[in-house]
């Protein structure tokens, strides 16, 4: 018995020295040792840890700015072939210097031959910017809508695969040839031909992935408790979906400015007396010698690749950031 008691004595006296006794309190048992987890939180880290994804945005960024800020550094006017008797015509093919930042229009380019190609540049941004990023909501708007609903209503089905397959055995350009011969060129016009079946590529892809997702077992218990078609779609299904989503908007800004660099070529784009936008200087920089004035290529250029190549990567870093399988 003696034995054990001095054993217990130690053990008594080894717990009292190991652990110390502090109370409960409500209070401390509710505090959490993380942050809560937020979704925009966490994307937006996601987003902050890439340089080059920063390097892009910074971009971006600076070509907007540039677009507005761009023809106010050299003040030259835009004037088409009616009305240049106000106009202080340059020199044909002037290289870049101080006076003339990306160097004149050439001799080809008309109505813009002898004008200030840094001026030419920038306002063409303006446009093709603005006409981009409407395209670009709009096919998002309708992709998303139609979209949804072709993927939970399976009677939709037969009627969207036949006009899909129709309008995709088909060249687009056909199409934009056709739709504008019977409208007069301007800004929603060509707004409208590239927003009337632009939409079609998302609502496949949405419909596809909605079709993966939408017999999974909470869907299922969701039908099950009454919710309505609207609340299975905008609360189950897109919320999924949110990745894909950011992807195309970031990607069909820079879609919508090269298309309407295709329908400049084949003169389906804006009057050149009227407006300007890049894919009018690119594609008459690339009728002229642009191969002896390389400026004339190279001036639009400088502006377009970047923009474009910059809108593509961060689509694909968006696509990353916003999954939540890469978050913690």
């Amino acid at each position: 018995m003696e034995k054990v008691k001095k054993i217990d004595d130690v053990v008594e006296f080894n717990t009292k020295d190991l652990f110390t006794l502090v109370g409960n309190s409500d209070e401390e048992a509710e505090k959490l040792d993380s942050t809560p987890y937020s979704y925009w939180g966490e994307t937006f880290k996601q987003l902050w840890k890439n340089p080059l994804t920063i390097i892009c945005i910074v971009v971006i960024v600076l070509l907007v700015i540039m677009a507005f800020v761009g023809p106010l550094i050299q003040s030259y006017k835009i004037i088409g072939a009616d009305n240049k008797t106000n106009f202080d015509q340059f020199e044909n093919y002037l290289t870049p210097s101080w006076n003339h930042l990306f160097g004149t229009a050439g001799a080809g380019m008309k109505p813009y031959d002898g004008q200030d190609l840094w001026t030419l540049v920038w306002k063409g941004t303006q446009l093709s910017l603005l006409l981009g990023t409407v395209v670009a909501l709009i096919d998002t708007f309708f992709g998303i809508l139609i979209g949804s609903m072709w993927g939970y209503f399976k009677w939709l089905d037969p009627i969207l695969i036949e006009l899909r397959n129709f309008i995709d055995n088909i060249p687009s350009i056909l199409l934009y040839i056709l739709l504008m011969q019977f409208l007069t060129p301007s800004f929603w016009t060509i707004v409208l031909v590239l927003c009337s079946f632009g939409w079609l590529g998302l609502a496949g892809f949405i419909r596809n992935q909605i079709i993966i997702i939408r017999n999974r077992e909470y869907n299922i218990a969701s039908q099950t408790l009454g919710s309505s078609s609207k609340a299975m779609i905008t609360h189950n299904l897109l919320p999924y979906l949110i990745s894909v989503i950011v992807t195309v908007v970031s990607t069909a800004i820079p879609g919508a400015i090269s298309a309407e660099v295709g329908l400049a070529y084949f003169n389906l784009s804006f009057k050149a007396d009227d407006q300007v936008t890049l894919g009018q200087v690119l594609t008459l920089a690339a009728k002229d010698k642009w191969n002896v004035y390389p400026h004339l290529l190279l001036a639009p250029m400088i502006v377009m690749a970047p923009l474009t190549i910059c809108f593509f990567y961060l689509g694909l870093a968006l696509a990353d950031a916003t999954d939540p399988k890469n978050h913690r």
